[in-house]
């Protein structure tokens, strides 16, 4: 099961539309149905977004789906400081640094993409002019 697929089951379980989740987390509209779609990933920010509004989503099920969907009496899942964390806490932080190495790296491809269309775009400005 996909991390989507877990977020539409929390949304679900709490009656809200997903119109409703993506105003209360500060997501775009239809951003919900772009990831079901496939069409995207949910990564560090967005994490943090649904983090802020939704405190009792137990974020270790969200990302791996291990433990429990709603955390009870909002324990902390991450200790303070850089020691006790357990293996699943880790996994998530590794899952999180793969994710942002990935957009990174779409970002830099991005960013040349661009730099070739300004360049063509140029070359047809000169050609035409």
């Amino acid at each position: 099961m996909r991390i989507i697929d877990r977020l539409q089951q929390y949304i679900e379980s709490r009656n809200l539309s997903p119109y409703a989740f993506e105003r209360a987390c500060g997501l775009a509209n239809g951003y919900l149905g772009k990831q079901l779609k496939g069409r995207g990933r949910i990564g560090s920010e967005i994490l943090e977004k649904i983090h802020a509004a939704c405190h009792e989503l137990n974020l270790t099920w969200l990302v791996t789906g291990e433990g429990e969907m709603i955390v009870r009496n909002n324990e902390q899942l991450v200790h303070e400081g850089p020691v006790g964390y357990s293996d699943g806490k880790e996994e998530i932080i590794r899952m999180l640094r793969s994710q942002v190495t990935v957009l990174e790296v779409s970002n830099a491809d991005k960013d040349k993409i661009i730099a070739l269309l300004e360049t063509q775009l140029a070359l047809d400005r000169n050609r035409f002019n």
